[in-house]
């Protein structure tokens, strides 16, 4: 032992020791005056500092040691502390699991939806090119093929490659997915058009075989060859390895089988997993292409993909990319008027899934990852307030432990890492929590015609915000408990015993209760505003009676019949089908509404109407229907008549509109028997024949917009869907349809059968109100019960601390209801400032739900109202078995525990 460590340590051992002399003075008179014998109190004394001169030794010890190791010292005896105390560590970790579970998962379907790259190689230096439409998520990235080529021919050197592909079954008469015929056997599959180098541009490999050449695609239907996706290839085809070389068929067209993709690679957007991959040239399979769409300038369904050079920055190619971006809008304008400057941005799903932003499946991410972390915050104060507890009572331990030589910083620190300790079990368990969450969401099956799978799961970057999240948990909960003790005279805590409580620090339990009771109403309001919405959804007048209605899917292109052979088999189709027992009405239409995943519209020429100045040329959405349509949907007519037999291809051109195009383009005059123009290649006029009862054909949340409906004798679409209303349940239905289909048309393929009710719930129906309600149910009932726990807890040791008070009290002859009285307001006043913060905090957060709530306010009073009584009974009632325990206490044996 060298010199100046000799003196230092005697001068320590002299100082606490005259130190600990006093205080064993101090604690033997306070145990003569509790009524001990002299040696009974100095034996106590004793018992109660230990062996002075081990922990002496040890503190010493202890001080000498680095950081490291006493770092592991601090864990081990904070381990030690929570396994003493099972009850309270289970709780702890128990609580935090749930807050960090469930933000794990809702991260998890915002990595999905956001932030997880294509897994390709240096997926960061994937971009994609789009005109700026006035902010960082509006953009425009439509373009042309002649548009590519020469982005393509200007600025290839200044990228490792360009590459252009537009998804299949969206273009023209097209609505819905192709269909692939393999050994008689027609199923729908989802496919995308892609330039030959696409694969090369992403750095993909194929699985089997091999990609596309960079001259194929170049040429209309001149390369009828195609790749398939891993999954799919699994899955339709079993894995066959031999499957290299076989023909298979789309829409009735032959191609080969060349590759398989790479496992994994769902394609270039996260919602929809492509299945086939066909060159561009290819795209006169889907109906209504013209044959020299690689020729059209003003026709823009490409998107183009780039991959940056090593190291560069998309704002490095905007000034090449703003000449040749000036220039195309100069030969070939835009119809879109605020169209700015051409600019690469970083490859991410709104600008694939939708070039303008405003995705509302974002949007929802979004809300539902602030409220996950609403409920995180609950449970770190949850958790804080236990801990803040625990503090107290082990204010004697943290004195002795400062009389013998630790720092204050080094107590500090030490519930910190007990803390920290809590917070990593909680991230273990947050592990299965999480597990279990993801899994249910995986699970969720999204209504509709397009291959869209939940694709939902832990990966590194879920890992690390859990991990992230669960430290800031521990430095949350620990964090208070640690600041009051360095805050505190621990040298009086010695000489009095632990069961007083200050004003203030029970001040800051209470605000932290109040907190939660607060955080539990906003979630609550949030869960009851989306119940409200769904309730008023479900009760909606939508204009049409979606009851006894079954929907079959049907499209004569994917088995390559031409328009005539297609419009024989569904004339023959709807005449049988109404004959069939138990038919009230059958019709056939190119969209149902709601359920449909595609909406189709156009630019008319309304004569007399004016478009006001600067705003977009007069448009309508429309739909091709067969007479019935308005009968079998219960539609109601206000004017004139449905449309028959006579309406045919070579007729006049008939339309019916509803009254918000009535009231839009003719205000208040008379439409019936006038004309206006379909801006089409030939420019077409149609007559108005009828004017009906305004209906929801989109969604719940817009504004119903102007619409009309053609008879599908004058404007063709191969892909049809038949709706059967029925008188009442008509058994075997669905089996006597197909067997009618499958006659007519044996390779035909019948999908998406499904009532009218369950077409609702669509992503465009009630599919997000009710993932709404369920989502914020959940949250809200977790938030609920943290603060439930948290105010029987804070009560419960607020009237442990009072049990000698209440004593003296009820010795003086006070009756138990003014006991009951007296601990009853002091929960009350928690409760009620924890709901009028919760009404404040609701009423703001509220304002991002206004989105997605039909027919509900953000304020809505009943919801508000319901949620306050329900969260008030709970918390009271929380309250009242502590405060049920305090009235039931003997005045003797409390003064005597004294």
């Amino acid at each position: 032992m060298s010199l100046m460590r000799f003196f230092r340590r005697r001068h320590w051992d002299e100082e606490r020791s005259r130190e600990l002399a006093a205080y064993l003075e101090i604690e033997t008179a306070e145990n003569v005056a509790r009524g001990m014998t002299p040696e009974a109190a100095r034996t106590a004394a004793h018992h109660k500092l230990g062996n002075a001169t081990l922990v002496r030794e040890e503190i010493y010890r202890m001080n000498s040691l680095g950081f490291v190791e006493t770092l592991w010292q601090d864990v081990r005896y904070g381990a030690r502390m929570l396994r003493k105390n099972p009850g309270f560590t289970v709780i702890a970790v128990l609580t935090l699991a749930l807050g960090i579970g469930a933000n794990t998962a809702i991260f998890s379907m915002v990595d999905w939806l956001l932030l997880r790259q294509l897994p390709v190689p240096e997926p960061k230096a994937l971009t994609y090119l789009g005109y700026s439409l006035g902010g960082p998520l509006h953009n425009d990235p439509g373009f042309s093929f002649p548009e590519y080529q020469e982005i393509t021919q200007e600025c290839g050197e200044k990228f490792d490659g360009i590459s252009a592909f537009q998804f299949g079954g969206s273009s023209g008469s097209q609505l819905g997915p192709d269909g692939l015929t393999y050994e008689g056997k027609t199923l729908p599959l989802q496919t995308i058009f892609v330039t030959g180098n696409f694969f090369s541009m992403l750095g993909l490999r194929p699985e089997l075989g091999r990609f596309f050449a960079a001259e194929e695609g170049l040429t209309p239907n001149a390369d009828p060859v195609i790749v398939l996706a891993y999954e799919y290839w699994q899955s339709r085809f079993h894995g066959d390895r031999e499957i290299i070389g076989k023909p298979v068929a789309i829409n009735g067209h032959t191609l080969t089988v060349v590759g398989v993709a790479p496992k994994g690679f769902p394609g270039p957007a996260p919602l929809i997993h492509m299945q086939a991959y066909l060159p561009l040239g290819m795209y006169t399979l889907e109906a209504g292409t013209p044959k020299n769409f690689l020729m059209a300038r003003d026709a823009r369904p490409f998107t183009i993909i780039a991959r940056l050079k090593h190291s560069a920055e998309p704002e490095q190619l905007d000034p090449a990319l703003k000449v040749v971006g000036k220039r195309l809008l100069e030969q070939s304008p835009r119809t879109n008027e605020n169209a700015g400057v051409l600019h690469a941005i970083p490859l991410r799903p709104p600008g694939i899934l939708n070039g303008e932003g405003g995705n509302p499946v974002m949007k929802f991410g979004f809300l539902f990852l602030a409220l996950g972390i609403f409920v995180l915050l609950l449970a770190c104060l949850n958790v804080a307030n236990l801990l803040l507890v625990r503090a107290t009572t082990r204010q004697g331990e943290m004195a002795i432990r400062t009389a013998l030589g630790a720092e204050r910083l080094r107590l500090v620190r030490q519930l910190l890492t007990e803390s920290m300790l809590l917070a990593s079990l909680g991230c273990a368990g947050s592990v299965v929590v999480g597990a279990l969450a993801t899994r249910a969401l995986a699970s969720i099956k999204i209504p509709g015609d397009w291959a869209v799978t939940v694709d939902v799961h832990f990966n590194w970057v879920v890992f690390t915000y859990g991990f992230l999240i669960a430290l800031l948990s521990g430095i949350l909960v620990g964090l208070l408990p640690a600041l009051r003790l360095a805050r505190s005279n621990l040298n009086s805590a010695l000489h009095n015993n632990a069961r007083t409580t200050t004003g203030r620090r029970q001040r800051a339990r209470n605000l932290m209760v109040a907190g939660q009771v607060a955080g539990s109403m906003t979630l609550l309001i949030v869960a009851g505003l989306f119940m409200r919405s769904l309730s008023g959804v479900q009760k909606a007048d939508l204009g049409f009676d979606p009851h006894n209605v079954i929907n079959f899917t049907l499209d004569t292109n994917q088995i390559g019949y031409s328009q005539a052979r297609g419009e024989d088999f569904y004339r023959q189709l709807l005449e049988r089908v109404r004959a069939l027992r138990g038919v009230e009405s059958a019709s056939l239409a190119a969209l149902v509404p709601i359920g449909s995943d595609t909406e189709i519209g156009g630019g008319i020429e309304v004569p007399g109407f004016e478009a006001v100045k600067g705003q977009q040329p007069p448009s309508a959405l429309y739909n091709a229907v067969t007479r019935g349509y308005f009968a079998t949907m219960k539609i109601q007519m206000l004017a004139g008549r449905d449309f028959n037999d006579a309406d045919s291809a070579k007729s006049q051109g008939v339309v019916v509109i509803n009254e918000a195009m009535a009231k839009k383009f003719w205000q208040g005059k008379e439409p019936l028997g006038r004309e206006f123009f379909l801006s089409e290649e030939a420019r077409r006029p149609v007559q108005i024949v009828g004017i009906m009862k305004d209906s929801r054909t989109v969604d719940f949340y817009s504004p119903i917009e102007p619409t009309f409906f053609e008879p599908l004798s004058q404007h063709y679409f191969p892909s049809q869907i038949l709706q059967v209303r029925t008188k009442g349940t008509v058994p075997n239905l669905e089996r006597d349809v197909m067997a009618l289909a499958d006659s007519l048309a044996p390779a035909i393929p019948v999908y998406g059968v499904r009532t009218m009710m369950q077409a609702l719930n669509s992503l465009n129906g009630l599919f997000l109100f009710q993932m709404g309600v369920w989502l914020s149910g959940i949250l809200g009932m977790l938030g609920m019960t943290l603060a439930v726990v948290g105010v029987y807890g804070v009560m419960s040791y607020s009237i442990s601390q009072r049990t000698h008070e209440i004593g003296i009290r009820m010795a003086m002859g006070a009756q138990r209801s003014q006991i009951l009285s007296v601990v009853g307001r002091q929960g009350l006043m928690v409760v009620a400032t924890g709901l009028f913060l919760g009404v404040l905090a609701a009423a703001a957060i509220s304002q991002l739900v206004a989105g997605f709530l039909v027919n509900t306010s953000p304020m809505d009073a009943l919801t508000y109202c319901s949620v306050a009584l329900i969260l008030a009974a709970s918390a009271m009632a929380a309250c009242y078995v502590p405060a049920r325990r305090a009235i039931r206490v003997d005045p003797i044996i409390a003064l005597r525990n004294e």
